[in-house]
């Protein structure tokens, strides 16, 4: 609720020229955030216990309420139609719901299973009746005439993709760290420290790109910058060092910065003035989804491929039972320490070479995708037409 609010309250309060850095702050501020909340929650994990990480949000909160009850201005369409779209709303949510839980599901149980076929069917069905009640609810969450919109088409399809890879990113990055490199929480969390550093600090100045070159150029450079740095991450997850970590993050970090202020404020300009709620709204929900079915997707492939991997080492005649034990223990779980639990010696040692190494491998994998969805976000943003609508709300060519 806050994220679309967030981007509707800055399309209400500041005109076209001012935007782009508006949104160029906002950017800077969330990848602040973004990085300090597994810094922060790693240095909770390794000192005190994940459960106290939930109490990290209340704490927000009370400032949050604050700052909204005096100091954010009202605005609201005096045009809006009456009532909310609760068909549209729980159709999605059950749409959504059931096909992720099948593809997460699926590596385990099978795409043969009853529970995963029935998921992932019947949430497919879900979200094709939403797109159906969509077309014709008089109020819908989804309007379906804003995607007749070349660019809002355009810069929604590179979101799916492109935040659908740095949350794919995001979500393997710790495995990687710490299941296959055995670094600390509080560390892994402070590998996403140039991320922030970066997006701090060249928000702004990426905020001016739109009004200087317009959208596509922009859109285009930075997903393919993006998807090099997590390319070269998959890359060096087996053997690379914390040093080139942190490079990779930082070539990521760059190519979002020069891809977020642009997209969003790309999302707000493409609507009236009396829709950018409704256009912020559906540009986080896109997010999210790619969010939600990148994870669900890339989990099952890597999933996939460790499982192959293990089930490859365990045909090894020369393993002794423990160390096939721990290998059929760890099956279908991305955490390898439990099954390393009732081994020791050198069949441990063992043990956890072979799962480490078939980890990095379903992790690499993984990364690798990520980074072609990157890339395919890229070729997204070449769909935006040459000119579009500037700082001053007349066509420039871009």
């Amino acid at each position: 609720m806050l994220l679309p609010c967030s981007l509707a309250l800055i399309g209400a309060t500041f005109d076209e020229t001012e935007r782009g850095r508006a949104i160029g702050t906002w950017a800077a501020a969330t990848a602040v955030a973004t990085a300090i909340a597994p810094l922060l929650g790693g240095w909770i994990v390794d000192h005190f216990s994940w459960r106290w990480i939930f109490l990290i949000n209340p704490l927000i909160a009370l400032p949050a309420i604050w700052i909204a009850y005096y100091h954010v201005p009202e605005s609201r369409d005096p045009d809006a139609k009456p009532g909310l779209d609760w068909r549209g709303t729980i159709l999605l949510l059950l749409g959504l719901g059931g096909l992720a839980y099948g593809l997460i599901t699926s590596p385990i149980s099978g795409f043969r299973d009853p529970v995963v076929l029935v998921s992932i069917t019947g949430g497919l069905a879900l979200l094709i009746g939403f797109v159906y009640a969509e077309h014709r609810s008089r109020t819908p969450i989804l309007p379906l005439a804003l995607f007749r919109s070349r660019t809002f088409s355009a810069v929604n399809l590179l979101t799916l993709l492109l935040y659908g890879a740095l949350n794919g990113v995001f979500f393997f990055l710790p495995f990687a760290l710490i299941q296959v490199h055995g670094y600390p929480a509080t560390l892994a969390g402070a590998a996403f420290l140039p991320f922030t550093i970066i997006m701090a600090a060249l928000s702004r100045w990426a905020g001016g790109l739109l009004d200087r070159f317009g959208a596509r150029l922009p859109l285009m450079i930075g997903p393919a910058i993006a998807a090099l740095g997590i390319g070269a991450m998959g890359l060096t997850v087996a053997n690379g060092s914390y040093r080139e970590f942190l490079v990779s993050i930082a070539i990521l970090g760059f190519g979002m910065v020069v891809t977020v202020a642009p997209l969003t404020a790309t999302v707000i300009n493409a609507v009236p003035a009396h829709e950018t709620g409704v256009a912020s709204g559906i540009s986080d929900t896109v997010a999210s989804v790619g969010n939600l079915l990148a994870i669900a997707i890339l989990s099952a492939v890597a999933l996939s491929i460790l499982d192959h991997e293990l089930t490859r080492n365990l045909q090894n005649p020369a393993l002794s039972e423990g160390v096939k034990h721990a290998i059929q223990a760890a099956r279908g779980q991305l955490v390898i320490e439990p099954a390393l639990t009732n081994i020791q010696g050198a069949d441990r040692a063992n043990a956890e070479s072979i799962l480490k190494a078939s980890l990095a491998d379903s992790i690499r994998w993984a990364m690798l995708i990520a980074a072609a969805m990157a890339l395919s976000g890229a070729a997204a943003g070449a769909l935006i037409p040459r000119r579009t609508r500037g700082s001053s709300g007349s066509p420039q060519s871009s």
